[in-house]
């Protein structure tokens, strides 16, 4: 692996080489002549790209929110939460992981209805925070283009006034999530530490939560929308299938070839001898 030691440094394709960073350093790699892609390996890839365009298009919209509450590795595990579970799945992503927004809100329901209840802001353990702040962001975003639609933000500051304050708000803090528009609804719910006036810059009491996901019926997206979702649909069946899935094409090859007699058929596992019985029925009926 070489090592670019000169004073220009790049990163990207320079005609058959590829310059990229790793450990600080910049290192330097040919481009292979030949790649063999599999169907499997193209759907994967075409997932990931889907995932990361997505994924963008999220963190561009809720960059204005995310200065100082985010960790290094919020991209690649958001990138990894969308491939996995999609748009829905991401109710309950943080993007700091060394805190969570339960740590700071206690007793906060978010209703069918997109009302906010919040009855306890709990303190952190740490001296120096006096306030902390409390926001809400609700948005409908299109995942296609990502133009945010339309937005709505609440902000509420508490007050400590004592070092373990355990008691519920006088007034229930209550915020309105509902933004009409077209496009995905992202409820997000932030907790933002204060010393005095000042903002506390320490990522172990900065929260930045998706505390809600609301996918629009079909019936409201775009073709593209319906084609993108339709194909994560059919790539999150596909792999329940696999897990599912109890042996593999070449174990059950290999059963069958042992299992030409009745004797031998009931010496397999029960998984094995219904799948094998599944294959001989199908193939009997294409015959």
């Amino acid at each position: 692996m070489p090592i670019l030691t000169g004073k220009v440094k790049f990163t990207g394709r320079f005609g058959d080489l590829i310059s990229y960073k790793r450990n600080g350093k910049h290192c330097l790699r040919s481009m292979p002549e030949h790649v063999a892609q599999t169907e499997s390996t193209r759907n994967a890839a075409r997932a990931f790209g889907d995932a990361s365009h997505t994924g963008k298009l999220i963190r561009q919209a809720l960059a204005p929110y995310l200065k100082g509450k985010k960790d290094g590795s919020h991209v690649n595990r958001l990138n990894k939460k969308l491939i996995e579970e999609g748009v829905e799945g991401l109710r309950g992503f943080r993007f700091n992981q060394q805190t969570r927004i339960a740590n700071f809100v206690s007793s906060h329901i978010l209703d069918t209805d997109n009302i906010l209840r919040i009855r306890y802001i709990i303190p952190p353990r740490l001296l120096r925070v006096t306030h902390m702040e409390i926001k809400l962001i609700a948005m409908r975003i299109d995942l296609a283009t990502g133009k945010v639609n339309n937005l709505r933000e609440h902000a509420f500051t508490h007050e400590f006034t004592a070092k373990h304050e355990d008691k519920p708000l006088e007034t229930p803090l209550v915020c309105n999530a509902n933004v009409p528009g077209k496009g995905t609804l992202m409820v997000v719910l932030q907790a933002n530490p204060y010393m005095g006036k000042y903002p506390l810059y320490d990522k172990r009491f900065h929260c930045t939560e998706i505390i809600k996901v609301e996918v629009p019926p079909l019936d409201t997206l775009s073709k593209k929308q319906r084609r993108q979702l339709r194909y994560k649909q059919r790539r999150q069946q596909q792999q329940k299938l696999q897990v599912n899935q109890p042996a593999s094409n070449a174990v059950l090859a290999q059963y069958s070839r042992q299992s030409d007699s009745e004797e031998s058929m009931q010496q397999l596992p029960d998984s094995i001898r219904d799948q094998l019985s599944r294959d001989t029925r199908l193939k009997e009926q294409r015959e």
